[in-house]
């Protein structure tokens, strides 16, 4: 294992991979998935196993959650953290990578372990993504986990330090509109899908560049709202890809105990 404070080469490379590969939510992205036939099988796994400090002013940032209140990464320290970029008007792998999540909270319940992890999805869109928007998103979703947004220099400095993309792009469908409001969307937020396990003592402990492989129904009004791609990737998850079980395999790398996928 390497020291404290060193990258293997091959988070580095997974991380170069991110910014050229970046599976995003709008149509755009992902643009070699076939739209009639399925991706060639692949697994990532439970991710690139590293151990990195997460600077002491990085995990200090303020972050605003879906209820309006302030925390920050600090904020849960003696925890194992699942860090999740997303943002709630993603129109492609976010509604998939919040419905792994379902499984993996679900399956920390029955594993006992629910106090020892916080789930924290982090929005690459902190233009749109208030408390307001982010509570309707975690209603819709079922979610009860840590929704948060941040003021868009310190997300800058949350992605440089991990090593996730985004980058605001035109809305490509004129008829694209919002699953809240209805209004029509006027731009997209292209990223790549990660996740990242922060031990106890706010050591980066896991890192993963790959998209979630989701089985289950998502609700109504945001199946409506996925574009042709989402409704693809729900369909044959872009590889690799990552399941509720590998998320369970990479948190049980901090939490110290095998943590297995409840049937339940």
């Amino acid at each position: 294992m390497p020291p404290i404070g060193v990258r293997t080469p091959q988070a580095i490379v997974c991380a170069a991979a991110v910014v050229i590969l970046a599976a995003g939510c709008g149509s755009s992205a992902s643009e070699s998935t076939s739209a009639t036939a399925p991706p060639k099988a692949g697994t990532a796994g439970p991710g690139t196993q590293i151990r990195l400090a997460v600077p002491p002013a990085l995990r200090r940032l303020p972050l605003t959650n879906q209820h309006g209140t302030t925390v920050e990464l600090s904020s849960w320290h003696g925890k194992t953290i699942l860090l999740v970029p997303f943002l709630s008007l993603c129109q492609d792998i976010c509604p998939m990578t919040t419905g792994n999540l379902l499984t993996v909270q679900q399956s920390l319940r029955a594993n006992h372990a629910a106090g020892d992890v916080e789930i924290v999805e982090l929005s690459v869109d902190p233009g749109r993504d208030t408390p307001a928007r982010l509570a309707a998103y975690a209603k819709l979703t079922g979610a009860t986990w840590q929704l948060v947004a941040e003021p868009a220099s310190d997300l800058r400095r949350m992605a440089k330090f991990f090593g996730f993309y985004y980058g605001k792009v035109a809305e490509d469908d004129p008829d694209a509109r919002d699953w809240w409001t209805g209004k029509r969307l006027t731009y997209d937020v292209d990223h790549s899908d990660n996740y990242f396990v922060i031990d106890p003592n706010g050591i980066e402990r896991v890192e993963q560049d790959a998209a979630p492989d989701f089985h289950g129904r998502l609700n109504p009004r945001l199946y409506k709202f996925l574009d042709t791609l989402g409704r693809q990737h729900l369909r044959y998850a872009p590889q690799p890809d990552w399941t509720p079980a590998d998320a369970l395999q990479a948190l049980a790398v901090s939490v110290g105990r095998p943590l297995p996928v409840s049937a339940g």
